[in-house]
């Protein structure tokens, strides 16, 4: 199954990378890197992420990457990589939503 990366996952990879990288460069570039090879483990097993509870949709799963919940939605025939949130953050009501 092919693995599709919105502009705002994009967007959200770049961002937290260039904070995470305030710190130590190498950690970002490993994380970033970390980011995608888990994406790419949903081709092949894309029911591997849970349910995200907040929305309690199945269509709507997550997997953890460190401190991070990348969100996607599964669809017949691709996967959409929507978003990344902080465990800490506040999710919104709507998935549709993913600022």
């Amino acid at each position: 199954m092919e693995v599709i990366f919105t502009d705002q996952f994009l967007g959200r990879v770049e961002e937290c990378t260039d904070y995470i990288a305030l710190d130590y460069v190498p950690t970002a570039i490993k994380w970033a890197r970390g980011v995608f090879e888990q994406c790419q483990k949903l081709s092949n097993q894309p029911e591997i992420g849970r349910i995200v509870p907040e929305f309690d949709r199945p269509e709507i799963r997550e997997i953890i990457h460190g401190n991070y919940r990348l969100v996607y939605e599964l669809k017949p025939n691709q996967i959409d990589m929507l978003a990344i949130w902080h465990t800490r953050q506040m999710l919104p009501d709507d998935p549709n939503k993913v600022d």
